[in-house]
């Protein structure tokens, strides 16, 4: 199976690669021919456009000498076009009688002038000068904006590669391509059963059968051995069984949980597209709100948004199940579209609020649906592997979402990133439609939501609370209200969506590349707790980079150190509050234990915005940042000390 997939990978990527990189190449060469013809001739006419002001206050008998606040026209003109570094108008002898800007000596210059033209002499010209340096920056931003598309559109196509495999017909291929690769590696246990019909249903149901029929000669056999207690035989049976498994158990998720990833890849690229510029977009439309600093009302939708999103799981998690995972998560995804095209047309604070409102609900939905899909079709040997596929479709769209967003935010405008949201969402709900079996009936009641007896009984308990608390709670506080509401709101002052883009999709990248080795590593030895302490120490040291690095090598620094640090902590995380509640809470089911820890976690996403604006706005942003690392590092030492002071042993779950 894995060569069946890695194959088809492998074509795709290196297709994708090598026709996006051709396109890429003749579009940057293109792009260089074109630049500095086009920076001369807008260096041009914006000389032209002041030579032609000048020249009017001469007419009228004004000598240059005695222009008034010429130099508050040039500056201000210098700083609609950053381009250029230096704007003078010069008197006829070329002596300089009001300038704006001021060049670097290292730089080499480029300079356009216009005349100032009066009844026909020239009594003087305006000076538009640039560096070279400039036609550099814009073809590096083009290689950025390019790198990061490219990167982009292998991940998408892979994700729609992984969709083309969830229709029925394609079920069935990987199905029969999943035996054939066990068969090869002398594998015998039995697979899921898959239904349909046609050739390639028929060969899947050969291959079943042809297996069935060897476990059953297998277990005949080995009856026939025990009666006549002849060990040589039964010794050769069990040599054959330890080889080929004929008596093993198959813990691959179905094949056709596939289908869920790209419906929830769509959905979740949808929302990361608006993370550069939704909080300025916010401070756009924002007004002022007696005994709230402009900093907490700017941040009020997204702590509205975020706390929807946590405390509407737990019932929707219900409603879901009742109303159907696949029809709950289509209804989701029309509701947040709604939420995005209303976002964009939204002409004041309140309908943004009422429309991110929308966003929200529609977005717990998809999340709670998506989710519910996946427990509803795992057991417990599978069900790691299953959120592990959920899980990585959100890292994926985390990577993807930001730069794209920046990127269409900074050419087309923000109005248009938000319409594309609602454009991709739309498409998610096409792929379910498509993609998403129907649901099952309702066989039984599955298990209940968390109560607040299951809060308070959790919480009293000094590790977990400080687990939960001091670590998971305050991860997710940085991870939003730093990350996702601070940073693109500071930025946005000096750098385009675009460049706020790249920096946040550090976030992914990182959690991409860090989260699948430490789960791996942390499980050996059940070294958990040394994990969960590094990556909140390292999440609270982040914050220093704003202070030793100039914008936005400091941002960047400072996600990239976030992403590393809760790919770090993410899976040992919720190890230790399985191995924790084993430990203190035995009579706490475990899907309660975990619905606590979930509920915590997510608060965490509403208090980060908050608790940032509130400071920032009582004090300043630099005493927030050093607070909230504070917070997070203090978190993480006294989980240690906790941990430290009972000195026990994991407990392991039933089966291990």
């Amino acid at each position: 199976m894995r060569r069946f997939d890695g194959a088809i990978v492998a074509c795709v990527t290196a297709i994708l690669i090598a026709g996006l990189a051709a396109i890429s190449w003749q579009t940057i060469r293109g792009a260089q021919q074109l630049l500095l013809p086009a920076l001369d001739q807008k260096a041009d006419t914006v000389a032209r456009s002041l030579a032609g002001l000048v020249a009017d206050a001469a007419g009228y008998g004004v000598d240059l000498d005695h222009l008034v606040r010429a130099e508050e026209v040039l500056s201000a003109t210098l700083s609609e076009n950053p381009e250029f570094v230096v704007i003078s108008i010069l008197d006829q002898d070329e002596r300089v009688v009001a300038t704006a800007g001021e060049a670097a000596t290292a730089e080499r210059i480029r300079t356009v002038a216009a005349p100032i033209e009066v009844g026909g002499a020239t009594v003087g010209s305006v000076m538009v000068a640039m560096p070279d340096a400039v036609a550099r920056t814009i073809l590096r931003e083009l290689w950025l904006d390019v790198a990061v598309l490219l990167m982009v559109a292998v991940l998408v196509a892979l994700e729609l590669v992984a969709f083309a495999f969830s229709i029925p017909s394609a079920v069935l291929l990987r199905g029969l391509a999943q035996r054939l690769d066990s068969l090869a590696r002398g594998d015998l246990r039995p697979h899921l059963p898959l239904s349909g019909r046609g050739m390639i249903a028929d060969e899947v149901v050969a291959v079943d059968e042809e297996l069935a029929r060897l476990r059953t000669d297998h277990a005949r056999l080995r009856e026939a051995a025990e009666k006549a207690d002849d060990r040589e035989a039964l010794a050769r049976l069990d040599a054959l069984d330890a080889r080929y498994e004929f008596t093993g158990t198959r813990h691959l998720p179905p094949v056709s949980l596939i289908a869920v990833r790209a419906p929830v890849f769509l959905f979740f690229f949808a929302e990361e597209l608006t993370r550069p510029f939704l909080p300025s977009y916010i401070k756009s439309l924002a007004q002022p709100i007696a005994g709230l600093s402009i900093e907490f009302v700017i941040a009020l939708p997204i702590i509205l948004f975020m706390a929807i999103v946590a405390f509407m799981q737990p019932t929707l998690n219900g409603w879901t199940e009742r109303f159907g995972r696949a029809r709950s998560l289509r209804a989701g995804a029309l509701v947040a579209v709604l939420g995005y095209i209303g976002t964009a047309m939204a002409g004041s604070m309140l309908e943004l609020v009422l429309y991110r409102t929308v966003t929200a609900f529609g977005f717990a939905t998809v999340f709670v649906a998506a989710q519910g899909f996946i427990v509803d079709r795992t057991g417990a040997a599978n069900r790691a592997r299953g959120i592990g596929l959920f899980v990585s479709a959100i890292m994926a769209a985390m990577l993807c979402g930001p730069p794209i967003g920046g990127i269409v935010a900074d050419r087309l405008g923000v109005n248009a990133a938000f319409m594309m949201s609602a454009v991709m969402a739309l498409i998610a709900y096409v792929c379910a439609l498509v993609a998403l079996p129907r649901d099952p009936a309702l066989e039984q009641a599955r298990a209940r939501g968390v109560r607040l007896g299951d809060i308070v009984v959790v919480l009293r308990q000094p590790a977990l609370f400080l687990l939960l608390v001091g670590c998971a709670f305050t991860s997710k506080m940085i991870l939003i209200g730093v990350c996702m509401y601070y940073l693109p709101l500071t930025l946005a002052t000096t750098f385009e969506p675009a460049v706020i883009g790249r920096v946040l999709m550090l976030y992914g990248l990182a959690m991409l590349v860090v989260v699948p080795a430490i789960s791996r590593l942390s499980d050996e030895g059940s070294r958990r707790v040394p994990y969960v302490v590094i990556g909140g120490v390292l999440s609270g040291l982040s914050v220093l980079h704003l202070f030793l690095w100039p914008a936005p090598w400091g941002a960047a620094l400072l996600v990239l150190q976030v992403g590393i640090a809760q790919g770090i902590s993410t899976t040992p995380q919720s190890a230790l509050v399985g191995e924790l509640g084993r430990r203190y809470l035995p009579d706490l089911s475990e899907g309660g234990l975990y619905g606590v820890f979930r509920l915590i976690e997510r608060t965490g996403t509403a208090v980060g915005p908050a608790a940032v604006a509130t400071v920032w706005g009582a004090y300043s942003g630099d005493v927030a940042m050093l607070a909230m690392g504070a917070l997070l590092i203090v978190g993480a030492l006294l989980f240690a000390l906790a941990s430290l002071s009972t000195g026990a042993r994991p407990v392991p779950a039933a089966g291990e």
